[in-house]
């Protein structure tokens, strides 16, 4: 089984989440200025390309003689090339530079984030330091403090105050998803007693604020000379989920270098102009041309949902060609053959417009059986897949797809290939793994709607994530095959498992065989169908919902759920605003799967 938190695991008590997806790119600018500095640092690290791919000195120096006191301790580099920060049970590791001596008085810090996901769950009343950033007096947490920044998850959002050696004094929540960047300015002015601050918070598409205040005796009565950057990694209650940043700058003083130069789009470089080589057990299969497309993505990224059964042939033609845009095609299979390459290579195709097709006609389509771990971390695979423009995942087993292809350089490769706008897609199983949250019943047999309803704690209830963690699948629990094995009653238990064990949010996305739902950047997601049966559902929890009976051992009680059903091709549902053509009715669940719900 797979490295998850507690909660997810049969019978765990309920535990309390906080996260902040991956998949979200997140970068974070620290610059500390003060007047007459005696020294300057900078620091840099780069963690959204390849482990072998380094900063340029320049980006990554240390100048007058001061620098950040060691690493941050339990920095670690992932398969996926993210940061995380201070993986440290569930205290703060705290480091240091020094700041030289400042005659003006005024000390000035700048912290800028981008799109960051920080929730604390359901928990009302507990909160969850994330990052602490300012002053101190030495280079040490122990009676050193004179006054810093503290970000901290709260039922509410993003907690945003200053502490000082006495009090904390809280200005304002920021959301738990950015809208746009943040940026944050800090200022503490040690010319005056007692001290004063100005803190300074500004969203792109979002709110802003200002707001001053005095520090105490003790806090104005010490000098400045550290400045000091803490991070928690781990939180009460959970079990592996540090917070997880694509890039760290920090910089200080006036003369510092300016920041290197933005990456290419997505962080990715331009493909090479000779292929990786593949390794001698690899199975695969090309049509079309073997060297990598130049051409780049249009409109993307998307997630291309299908429920099993035959494929949705509107669906390729309508939403994922367009944002393929004739590049390349790589289909992801565990086991089975070649049987998408002429479908996808010559039978899509023919049924784009005329006026399209040749730009829309794929550069080739390839299709890997990636079985094994060893292959997903190949140089091959790896390469093949970020380049691809469409990356489609053939029906299977989604257990299977985890333990071979989880924490490896063909996960971290899809990351890269939807940065640089690509669509991401499958069907079945492949459907299941483009989700949050991810059924997983590894080894068991698969719950039913009455075994689930049954007791929402059995042994077959397990769910994975951390995997992908594509933004556009947020929240997200996928269902297949839906009415066609009468999977209703299992996904209502799904989402009052998951919601009672703290996950802030959940939407099931279920399709029945022959449908899809594609999920373009704005979210607005499109149903479509082959064929004139089959039906797609969106189940979401609503302001009347209630979660009555969900207990190991227990039938379930959960009622008032939303359920929008999606019929026609072009019917929309938006995974933010909840806003459809279709009008949602009311399922509950009392005790047994319901009747009739489809």
């Amino acid at each position: 089984m797979h490295a998850l938190p507690a909660l997810l695991r049969a019978g765990s008590a309920p535990a309390r989440i906080a996260r902040l997806a991956r998949a979200c790119t997140a970068l974070v600018l620290l610059t500390a200025s003060s007047a007459l500095s005696a020294n300057t640092v900078v620091q840099a690290w780069e963690f959204n390309q390849s482990a072998s791919t380094s900063l340029a000195a320049s980006a990554n120096a240390v100048s007058g003689g001061s620098s950040w006191s060691g690493t941050i301790s339990g920095v670690t580099q992932t398969g996926g090339g993210d940061l995380r920060l201070g993986y440290n049970s569930t205290s703060a590791t705290h480091r240091f530079a020094a700041l030289g001596p400042n005659s003006g008085g005024l000390y000035t810090t700048t912290a800028v984030f981008y799109n960051w996901r920080i929730f604390n769950g359901s928990n009302t009343g507990n909160t969850r330091p994330i990052v602490y950033l300012g002053y101190r007096n030495a280079a040490s947490t122990s009676s050193s403090l004179v006054a810093d920044l503290a970000l901290t998850a709260v039922s509410g959002g993003v907690q945003l105050a200053v502490r000082d050696s006495a009090s904390d004094f809280i200005h304002a929540t920021l959301p738990s998803q950015l809208p746009g960047v943040l940026t944050l300015t800090f200022t503490v002015d040690k010319a005056v007693t007692p001290n004063t601050y100005t803190l300074a918070y500004s969203i792109a598409n979002g709110g802003s604020g200002t707001f001053t205040g005095t520090l105490g005796a003790t806090s104005s009565g010490r000098a400045i000379t550290q400045l000091s950057l803490g991070v928690v990694g781990n939180f009460t209650g959970s079990s592996n989920t540090p917070h997880q940043l694509d890039r760290l700058q920090v910089a200080y003083g006036a003369s510092a270098p300016p920041p290197p130069p933005p990456p290419p789009p997505g962080g990715i470089p331009p493909p090479p102009a000779t292929r990786a080589a593949k390794p001698s057990d690899l199975v695969t299969f090309l049509t079309g041309n073997n060297a990598y497309s130049t051409r780049p993505t249009v409109g993307g990224p998307g997630i291309l949902l299908m429920g099993g059964g035959a494929e949705v042939d509107s669906a390729f033609v309508n939403d994922a060609y367009p944002i393929a845009n004739g590049g390349d095609i790589v289909v992801l299979r565990i086991t089975g053959t070649s049987g998408y390459q002429s479908y996808l290579y010559n039978d899509i195709p023919a049924l784009i417009p005329a006026a399209l097709r040749a730009t829309l006609q794929p550069d080739s389509v390839e299709t890997l059986i990636v079985d094994t771990v060893a292959k997903a971390n190949s140089a091959y695979v790896a390469e093949t897949v970020t380049y691809a423009n469409l990356i489609w995942i053939a029906g299977g087993d989604q257990s299977a797809y985890l333990n071979a292809w989880q924490g490896t350089a063909l996960e971290t490769a899809l990351r890269n290939a939807y940065s640089r706008g690509a669509v991401i897609g499958g069907t079945s199983a492949g459907m299941a793994v483009n989700g949050e949250w991810i059924y997983d019943p590894d080894g068991v047999t698969a719950a039913t709607s009455a075994t689930a309803v049954a007791n929402p704690y059995n042994s077959a209830m397990l769910f994975s994530s951390d995997f992908l963690d594509l933004p556009l699948g947020f929240d997200l629990i996928n269902e297949t095959h839906f009415a066609n094995r009468d999977r209703m009653g299992r996904a209502l238990a799904f989402m009052a498992r998951l919601r009672q064990d703290g996950v802030p949010a959940i939407t099931c996305v279920a399709l029945d065989e022959g449908t899809s739902f594609f999920i373009p950047p704005s979210r607005n997601g499109v149903f479509r169908r082959q064929g004139t049966t089959g039906a797609g559902y969106i189940l979401r929890e609503g302001p009347d919902t209630q979660r009555v009976r969900v207990q190991p051992g227990q039938t379930l009680i959960y009622r008032n759920v939303l359920r929008t059903k999606l019929t026609t091709d072009g019917d929309a549902f938006h995974l933010d605003t909840g806003a459809s053509n279709r009008t949602p009715t009311l399922l509950s669940v009392e005790g047994a799967p319901p009747a009739n719900p489809y």
